[in-house]
């Protein structure tokens, strides 16, 4: 150990010495080349950016001056007929002659700027006039302009073309500050700008500009730059010598003007710039070596070179030279800092390489006195762990270490014989192993002790737990039988008791329609309350059964909210007129139209709360609510509200409110198993959503579900075809085969189906059904699921396998979920559990069998109020005429009469309590509301049609009973 820590100490002052001139120049190197990078780079971003304003600004320039030449040529052409002649200074003053030229100073008004007119002695008084009058308008057009410009103006030269006059504007000794022009310099100027424009008036026009270099030393203290233009003078300035050519009009752009930095420091930002006309001419500056120059940045002997040109229209070029001395000027500075980096990187240096003495070498040598220390209590505590751990060379499987509990227990053999140990990955693995009547965990690893490759293992007694989790495992399966049992029991117990509560019920049923006096009716009614009760007693607590034991489907199908809403209300009007309260809906515009889920479930709910609602409410109202919560693309969330003004609940019973068999005692009315609640709490949460309850005594209770559903989007509605003509006429009854082996629920359901205004065919088999098949033609099948000799599977197996293609319902006694997925599956269309109700019965044979919604008389004509004779002949005559209205407005394309004669019958229908027919007609009136009267819409308005005359002729023949 001791030698060890003599070659850690060696390695920990061999390596500070390394780390100190590595980190030192390191630090160094890193700090001056990325603080001479950046300095340089700024110092180049900082020129680059100083000429290219610079260019933006002379090009900007030069774009104004263009403009301004252009707008005079424009205004002052002899096409233009708006030049005043007789426009004349407010005053003219003689500044002297040179003896061959007179020269004038004229002001428009007193204060105006001033212009300076020369002329010779050609020049006619008329012609004097028309030069004054020039000099008038282009001062006043100089002014305007150059006021509203942000750049300097320049100074402006009018020469005629036979050197008749010159104007210049503004005029000698005017308020120019920058190069102002002085009566000495005027005669000179005017000459040399005159003599270097003599060659170049061939190539002037109206409407270019042509771009000159200023004649050398043309102004002492200033570079600029010569932009004329033609102007065709119109004869009332110039009458004669218009053949001379055209009068040339000078404006001289004063480069010194363009930087603001360059005017106010009177210093420029470049050692030589050189401008280049789109014409290749060069304004400003010399080539040089410079002609052949990269665009953008580039370097050269002599320094900086920055190339750049316009992008769009003329393609002017500039040059711009810095020198390095000029440029290193500005790295002062930085100069002085990097210095001062370089310095205290030293003092960084000096400072990292103390604190790595301090923070890592002196820690390792502790730390390896430590390891020392820590490896011989990893002995100790190897020894004594209560695992058995072991290390195993992988070259020849030779044990190189191995605790107590390792060799009592003998699993390192055992796992050696299990295991290629030149395979074993380097993830960590596990095998369960059996030794001696011992159950033992094996961990293992791959890794490396003492240079070698070595394997590690772990063992841990697992005996206790491997019984423990067989006995587990025999419990479960005991559950299982159990649960099992109570399944098959809920199965048994469904077919036994709904069997005969359908006898009951259904003759029930048929009994009200029959003729009975107040007193039995009485007793009927009461009876058929018990019976419901009862019924529901039992569906719900065979609902909770199914929940509990996983039996409950759920449905994804496209529905629309607003319909489903609807129909909840529909289905307890009778109940909430009869205590005289009436039920409003409010439905959201924003809700979508078509939505997935389980319109079943959510109607369930929404039946348990109305019903709730309208047995505790005795006066006030309820509402029933369908708001948007939140909404995107996809999904919605929705909250469906029955909002009531009864009696309400107290608050310390609201937290009991959904649990199984809870009760508010409170309420005097309180009846059922108080199981509707818990299950409609269950089956929110099924579908993902919750239920919550506001309330407060003697102010009602407001119910909500909350609902995250799916979008459905909308398509195009498919076109309805027309209906077929066949041998079936209207109003002819339907044909329906039942197959039903128990005696009473032939006879119930041969009478309902009778009340129902069909003709059934009662079986008490398959065979015989299928016998009965074979003999006529049947519209509907409705079957049985559970017959002797040949039950409703097999007999719907062979209807379909003999082509069969008639819609077929099978009728169960059991209403656990496998039931009806197996009934959907051998082929059957739908399936409906017992006891059948009339309604029931109804909605199903209308739901699968379209014909029923011509021929089923006794659907439209159930639930009418008595009519006297004279009521029905009015009836019968009102019916007609809406018939005829509604026709012209289908042949016509009117969707407006149709709409308003739809919703005529609907209230005439709903007073005599037509139902169905009032449901149709109000359907078809929303339709019409919502869209126009297509080829769809005309369809299904003609089926109603058929129905009303149907209708008008019962009524006609004889009395409704």
């Amino acid at each position: 150990m001791k030698h060890a820590s003599l070659r850690l100490g060696a390695l920990a002052l061999s390596s500070q010495r390394l780390n100190k001139g590595l980190l030192l120049l390191a630090g160094l190197t890193l700090l001056l080349t990325s603080t001479s990078y950046w300095a340089v780079s700024r110092l180049v971003e900082a020129e680059q950016d100083k000429v290219e304003f610079h260019f933006a600004r002379v090009i900007e320039n030069i774009h104004e001056h263009e403009t301004f030449l252009r707008n005079v040529a424009s205004a002052y052409d002899r096409t233009n007929h708006s030049l005043l002649a007789d426009v004349q200074p407010a005053s003219t003053t003689a500044l002297g002659s040179d003896g061959h030229r007179e020269l004038f100073q004229g002001r428009a008004l007193p204060l105006s700027l001033p212009f300076t007119l020369a002329y010779d002695s050609r020049l006619t008084s008329m012609e004097t006039r028309g030069a004054l009058s020039l000099g008038t308008q282009l001062t006043d057009y100089y002014s305007t302009y150059w006021a509203g410009s942000y750049y300097a103006s320049p100074q402006m030269f009018v020469f005629a073309p036979n050197a008749q006059f010159d104007i210049a504007v503004p005029g000698i000794d005017g308020t120019r500050q920058r190069l102002p022009l002085r009566q000495a310099q005027y005669l000179e100027i005017a000459g040399r700008l005159r003599e270097q424009l003599q060659p170049q008036r061939p190539l002037l026009s109206g409407t270019g500009v042509r771009w000159l270099r200023a004649p050398s030393g043309l102004y002492s203290t200033a570079k600029t730059l010569v932009a004329s233009i033609g102007v065709d003078l119109p004869a009332s300035v110039m009458p004669s010598r218009q053949e001379q050519g055209l009068t040339t009009v000078v404006a001289l752009l004063d480069m010194g003007q363009i930087n603001e930095i360059e005017r106010l420091l009177r210093r420029p930002v470049y050692n030589q710039f050189t401008l280049i006309s789109p014409q290749g001419e060069v304004l400003l500056g010399s080539l040089d070596d410079d002609s052949q120059a990269p665009m953008g940045l580039s370097f050269s002997g002599k320094g900086l070179r920055f190339k750049m040109s316009t992008e769009n229209g003329a393609r002017w070029t500039a040059l711009y030279a810095i020198s390095y001395q000029d440029f290193l000027r500005y790295a002062k500075w930085p100069l002085v800092g990097l210095g001062l980096t370089v310095l205290l990187a030293l003092l960084v240096g000096w400072w990292i390489n103390r604190w790595y003495r301090l923070q890592i070498v002196q820690p390792a040598q502790r730390a390896q006195q430590r390891l020392f220390e820590g490896e011989a209590f990893n002995r100790v505590m190897m020894d004594n762990a209560p695992v058995g751990l072991s290390v195993v060379r992988r070259e020849d499987h030779e044990v190189l270490l191995e605790n107590q509990r390792a060799r009592e227990w003998q699993g390192t053999a055992e796992l050696i014989k299990s295991l290629n140990l030149g395979d074993v990955p380097a993830t960590p693995d596990e095998v369960w192993l059996e030794v001696a009547g011992r159950h033992l965990q094996a961990c293992f690893v791959a890794t490396r002790y003492q240079g070698e490759d070595v394997l590690l293992c772990g063992f841990n007694d697992i005996t206790q737990h491997v019984d423990t989790a067989q006995t587990m495992e025999e419990a479960r399966r005991t559950a299982d039988q159990a649960s099992e049992a109570k399944t098959l029991f809920l199965a048994t117990m469904s077919h036994e008791i709904r069997t005969p509560l359908y006898g009951v019920l259904g003759n029930l049923e048929l009994l009200g329609l029959t003729d009975l006096n107040h007193r039995q009716r009485q007793y009927l009614e009461v009876i058929q309350g018990s019976s419901a009760v009862l019924f529901q007693l039992i569906s719900d607590v065979l609902d909770v059964s199914k929940i509990e034991s996983g039996q409950i489907a759920l449905e994804a199908i496209t529905f629309c909210p607003q319909d489903l809403v609807q129909e909840a209300v529909r289905g307890f009007t009778a109940a909430a007129q009869h205590k005289g309260l009436p039920i409003q809906t409010e439905i959201e515009p924003q809700v979508p139209a078509r939505l997935r889920g389980d319109p079943g479930r959510i109607r369930q709910i929404l039946n348990n709360l109305l019903s709730n609602a309208i047995k505790f409410t005795e006066s006030g109202r309820v509402l029933v609510r369908l708001a948007v919560v939140e909404m995107s693309e996809a999904r919605v969330a929705l909250q469906w509200q029955v909002s009531d003004t009864g009696a309400g609940i107290p608050e310390k019973a609201l937290e009991q409110l959904f649990k199984p068999f809870y009760q508010v005692s409170e309420r005097d009315q309180s009846t059922g198993a108080g199981l509707g609640l818990s299950i409609c709490a269950r089956l929110s949460e099924l579908m993902g959503g919750s239920m919550r309850v506001v309330s407060e005594p003697g102010l009602g209770s407001s119910f909500s579900l909350l609902l995250e559903l799916p979008i459905v989007a909308l398509q195009a509605p498919p076109a309805v075809s027309q209906p077929q003509q066949g041998s079936r006429l209207p109003g002819k009854p339907l044909q329906i085969l039942v197959a039903e082996d128990n005696p009473i629920n032939q006879a119930i359901l041969q009478e309902q189906l009778q009340a129902l205004g069909a003709q059934a065919t009662v079986t008490e088999n398959g065979e015989r059904a299928l016998q009965a098949w074979a003999a006529q033609a049947f519209d509907l099948v409705i079957t049985d699921v559970n017959m002797p000799r040949m039950n409703g599977y097999e007999l719907t197996r062979e209807l379909r396998r003999i082509g069969a293609t008639v819609p077929i319902i099978g009728v169960t006694a059991n209403a656990m979920r496998e039931e009806g997925e197996r009934c959907l599956q051998v082929g059957m269309n739908a399936w409906v559990v017992k006891p059948l109700s009339l309604s029931m019965l109804r909605a199903t044979v209308l739901a699968h069998c379209s014909e029923a919604q011509g021929g089923g008389l006794a659907v439209d004509l159930e639930g009418w109020i008595d009519l006297s004779p004279a009521m029905r002949q009015l009836m019968e005559r009102t019916l007609h005429e809406d018939i005829e209205q509604i026709e012209q407005g289908l042949r016509s394309g009117d969707g407006t009469l149709v709409q308003q004669r739809l919703h005529s019958l609907n209230g005439g229908l709903a007073t005599v309590r037509a139902t169905a027919l009032s449901m149709a007609c109000g359907q078809w009136e929303a339709a019409l509301e919502q869209g126009p009267l297509d080829a769809r819409a005309s369809a299904g308005i003609k089926v109603l049609l058929e129905r009303l005359r149907v209708v008008a002729m019962a009524l006609r023949e004889e009395p409704r009973a």
